[in-house]
């Protein structure tokens, strides 16, 4: 394969392509979820969203044209398997051949991921991730996107954020089941982690020659003080956030010290099977993703309580981040931070691919992900995001660091191509190097100022990243 640089950005299917009804697609948990009661945060669907699924031509055309040679995007499972198992759907299908070989005809190298959040709502109905059956059902899946689309996506994610999405879904339960239990949120996780051992191997049987990965949303995290009751905060928050996908996927193995901690708070670990600890250590990852945004800060916990409670309205207002027994979160006030709560830290990359390339010594990464989220407004039909051109600028200097500090970092992906919905957050937190003017009939494309800084840093920096 060619060591090239990957300079690319990032879009996942419910949060872009829109269609929802099109092409004999079946409903994912996301579709139901916004179209209902639950949905009251912030309520809106993407139903629509940047319809990608209509426009993607465009939309890759503007990528390439900003100097970009690779896009990241998510395969919607319910445009494959409409009720996420059985007959294999020729229409959704055909989108993806399209999109993919659109990607070649620009010269963009299309990474391909497998799941990003939108689960078929006949799975999500019958236990979703907490039911072990789901493991064949996904690898099914992931076999019919190997065959029907691995001649020519030579990058793939397995899953993207197994940490992430299950906090939100039943640690914050602001995402459907909207639920809040941990253990509940270990027994999903389980069975993601598993189903990505699981497809990692099959790919590899199946004599595909690119290189399969997952996606980690990962944080550098720092001690409160210098106690040694804050550095035994920061090796939970440790397990918590990062080792209990990362060492999974890159060692083949649970942290002991992880299993200990479940068991001492009382979990049922009986879907944990004996028989799984062989599926671990042969689907380890060709490379780790690695969606990258802040840093945390550990502190030993106040108390025994757990408090779970997102910011997704931006007020700026953050509530205590903890889990009992096991750490809480502390706070910077001299750090700079968006209206959602996320600290404005660059450095904070560099802190976190070291860090990795002590942990994971003879393991790639590709930054999947990276991005700040804010309000973004047309001034005389421009956009001046100037504090998102500081804080990737930030980031990307900080990762050429690291790579001369000997991290073996292959590709850098901004969060998002365009704007998208972003999740419970709805449309107004917006994160796209290109706006979109929802209240446009046609779903006007603007290139922000960010768009043409990332051309010309790509050009700036682009031979001395290629290996």
């Amino acid at each position: 394969m060619s060591r090239n640089f990957l300079w690319g950005s990032a879009t996942a299917a419910y949060q872009c392509e829109g269609g929802w009804r099109e092409g004999n697609k079946g409903l994912s948990n996301w579709d139901v979820f916004c179209h209902s009661e639950k949905n009251d945060v912030n309520p809106v669907t993407g139903d629509v969203a940047c319809d990608h699924y209509h426009r993607y031509e465009e939309d890759i055309r503007m990528l390439a044209e900003g100097g970009q040679n690779a896009y990241r995007f998510s395969i919607a499972w319910t445009r494959i398997l409409p009720t996420g198992v059985g007959e294999r759907n020729r229409e959704g299908i055909d989108f993806y051949n399209r999109l993919i070989d659109t990607c070649l005809q620009y010269q963009v190298e299309p990474l391909v991921t497998l799941y990003h959040y939108d689960l078929p709502q006949p799975l999500f109905e019958a236990g979703g991730w907490e039911n072990r059956r789901i493991v064949e059902q996904y690898l099914e899946y992931a076999r019919i996107c190997f065959e029907e689309f691995g001649d020519r996506v030579k990058y793939w994610v397995t899953i993207n954020e197994p940490n992430y999405e299950t906090l939100c879904c039943y640690g914050y339960g602001n995402y459907p089941p909207n639920v809040q239990s941990l253990e509940r949120r270990w027994r999903a996780m389980y069975h993601m982690m598993l189903a990505s051992a699981r497809a990692v191997s099959l790919y590899r049987e199946l004599g595909n020659q690119g290189m399969i990965g997952l996606v980690s949303d990962s944080y550098p995290i720092v001690a409160g003080d210098i106690s040694p009751e804050c550095e035994k905060a920061v090796r939970k928050a440790e397990l918590f956030f990062n080792l209990c996908v990362n060492d999974v996927c890159v060692k083949g193995s649970y942290p002991e010290d992880f299993l200990e901690q479940l068991k001492e708070d009382g979990y049922d670990l009986s879907y944990m099977l004996s028989e799984d600890l062989e599926v671990f250590a042969k689907g380890t990852v060709d490379y780790l993703g690695i969606n990258a945004y802040n840093r945390y800060i550990a502190e030993p916990c106040e108390g025994d309580g757990t408090n779970l409670k997102a910011n997704n309205k931006g007020n700026g207002e953050n509530e205590k981040f903890q889990i009992g027994g096991w750490f809480s979160l502390g706070e910077d006030k001299n750090m700079e931070k968006t209206p959602w709560g996320m600290e404005i830290c660059p450095q904070s990359i560099y802190d976190l691919l070291m860090t990795l390339k002590e942990l994971y010594p003879r393991t790639p990464v590709i930054i999947t992900e990276n991005g700040v989220g804010n309000y973004d407004e047309p001034v005389e039909g421009q956009i001046h995001d100037a504090y998102r051109i500081d804080y990737l600028n930030g980031y990307v200097d900080w990762i050429e660091k690291a790579m001369e500090d000997g991290c073996d970092v292959r590709g850098y992906f901004v969060w998002s191509t365009m704007d998208v919905y972003s999740w419970i957050n709805g449309y107004k937190k917006r994160y796209g190097l290109v706006y979109i003017d929802y209240d446009s009939e046609e779903l006007r494309r603007i290139p922000k100022d960010s768009y043409y800084w990332y051309k010309n840093k790509i050009q700036e920096k682009g031979m001395k990243f290629h290996g």
